[in-house]
């Protein structure tokens, strides 16, 4: 594991001092530059505390995560189902 990069990001309006790794700085810059895009969005419908557009992105995101979460064990779910019903298929197939 390489050694973490200290890089400067802005959220809202401050900046920030982080330590990342570099296999994820791309991540951190990525999810910095969403937080900037939701918070001119928030400002755009007229919401202007800073304080409580960083809770509803905050909300908005944890939900966002749950619902993916939640497909993600559907999904699961669903190719186990038929990875069981194929090899329940493949064993009648070949008793005799």
């Amino acid at each position: 594991m390489e050694d973490p990069l200290s890089i400067r990001i802005k959220v809202a309006d401050r900046e920030l001092r982080l330590k990342s790794q570099p296999e994820e700085e791309y991540f951190v810059r990525q999810a910095a530059a969403i937080i900037s895009e939701r918070i001119d969005h928030y400002r755009g419908m007229g919401v202007y505390d800073t304080q409580e557009i960083l809770s509803m992105i905050a909300l908005d995101s944890i939900v966002a995560r749950l619902k993916g979460d939640d497909q993600v064990q559907r999904m699961q779910r669903m190719v186990f189902d038929k990875i069981t019903q194929l090899d329940q298929s493949i064993s009648l197939n070949l008793t005799p």
